[in-house]
């Protein structure tokens, strides 16, 4: 699982089967576990967890777009995943959007 910190996501959730998702728990099940790793990058941003943030946030946020990408190409084989809506894909995009401020800051280097 998931630390307090910005961890990347580990290679079982990037690579969760998800062709075979035909019901909403199944999909929100997997959306509610890329969003535990989402969360503690979206965090303000504090001395404790600067690090683990600039080191991966980005990588974080790519990963899980990844695997929505993955959800959307097997909507094109699966109906119920054709229209699915991820919660993740909405914090996904913040979490880059807010990398690339991070940078441009100076706060992440």
């Amino acid at each position: 699982m998931a630390t307090e910190n910005c961890a990347q996501l580990p290679d079982a959730l990037q690579t969760t089967p998800v062709n075979h998702i035909s019901q909403n728990s199944e999909l929100l099940s997997l959306d509610n576990r890329l969003d535990i790793y989402l969360k503690p990058c979206l965090a303000p941003v504090t001395e404790q967890n600067k690090k683990a943030i600039c080191a991966n946030g980005k990588l974080v946020a790519e990963q899980t777009l990844r695997v929505i990408a993955r959800i959307d190409q097997a909507g094109l084989r699966n109906p119920f995943l054709a229209n699915a809506k991820v919660r993740s894909y909405a914090n996904g995009s913040a979490l880059l959007d807010r990398m690339k401020k991070l940078r441009a800051d100076g706060t992440c280097i």
